[in-house]
């Protein structure tokens, strides 16, 4: 535990909050009434508390809904999450999702897997990933008669769209989507609007654990984390905006 406290100790975010904040709180007691540098201080503090996984996994335990599975899926639907092309692999939010979609379609084998998303290139539109989530389910036992890719949709909302126009959908379809955690309200709140049945399925909800040391250490990865939850928030509320 010690070990891992130390290391948390070298990251360089830390150490830059901790250097940034001594030098303001410095300067503030020499301009005492410099607004600036109040801002600043407070710009910095919550920079820290952004960079904390205790704050992380609140920020994700807000976006993540409770979902009661209710009925066979007649559709799964799996939402893309990007691959690294270079090494021809899918990120670990990709396996991620298609290993849940796995185990779920072994409890309801009569269901179809669609793999969702289209990659966006330099080079114009690619089904890489979903090329690749093919072949992960494929590789896992899920026939090849069972897996359609919907290489249409470029986001949340064309993924219910797009689904909805593959032959032999329609509004009745029950719907299953598996998807991050922190992505389940958006996708659930989409897909709802073109069918009557959608269950909302998690590969990985949040869990904090025992607490350790490192949960009150800002962390680049924590910030990382959080920095995704806040666009979350910030993708619903344009959603909303634009429904």
């Amino acid at each position: 535990m010690f070990l891992s406290a130390g290391k948390a100790l070298t990251d360089p975010l830390l150490i830059v909050l901790v250097v940034a904040i001594a030098c303001i709180a410095i300067a503030r007691r020499r301009a005492r009434n410099d607004r600036a540098l109040k801002i600043a201080l407070i710009a910095l503090i919550v920079l820290w508390l952004l960079s904390l996984h205790l704050v992380t996994f609140a920020l994700a335990r807000s976006l993540t809904i409770s979902v009661v599975e209710n009925g066979e899926p007649d559709v799964i639907v799996v939402a893309g999450g990007g691959s690294i092309s270079e090494l021809e692999v899918l990120t670990s939010s990709s396996a991620s999702r298609v290993a849940t979609a796995v185990a779920w379609w072994r409890q309801h084998p009569r269901a179809h897997v669609v793999m969702a998303g289209v990659d966006t290139t330099a080079n114009g539109a690619s089904a890489h990933t979903a090329e690749l989530m093919r072949e992960y389910a494929e590789l896992h036992g899920v026939p090849a008669s069972m897996i359609t890719l919907e290489t249409k949709s470029r986001n949340t909302r064309e993924h219910a769209i797009q689904l909805l126009s593959l032959p032999g959908v329609s509004r009745a379809t029950r719907v299953g989507i598996v998807t991050s955690s922190w992505h389940m309200r958006r996708a659930r709140r989409e897909f709802e609007k073109h069918f009557d049945h959608v269950i909302a399925h998690a590969d990985d909800p949040p869990s904090l654990g025992t607490l350790v040391v490192n949960d009150f250490i800002p962390s680049s990865v924590a910030l990382r984390d959080s920095t995704r939850m806040l666009q979350e928030w910030i993708g619903i509320a344009w959603y909303a905006l634009h429904r």
